[in-house]
């Protein structure tokens, strides 16, 4: 019961993990896009 309490808890610990690694890699794509925008804008 307890060991499979543990992995229960370890999966759930890397699964937030890779939804926290996957939110930041979209919110750092898109502030990436961004600043394509403004410096071609620029560059205009």
């Amino acid at each position: 019961m307890r060991k499979s309490s543990s992995r229960g808890l370890k999966l759930t610990t890397v699964i937030c993990a890779v939804i926290i690694m996957a939110v930041s890699a979209v919110l750092s794509n898109i502030s990436v896009a961004d600043d394509m925008e403004v410096k071609t804008a620029q560059s205009e």
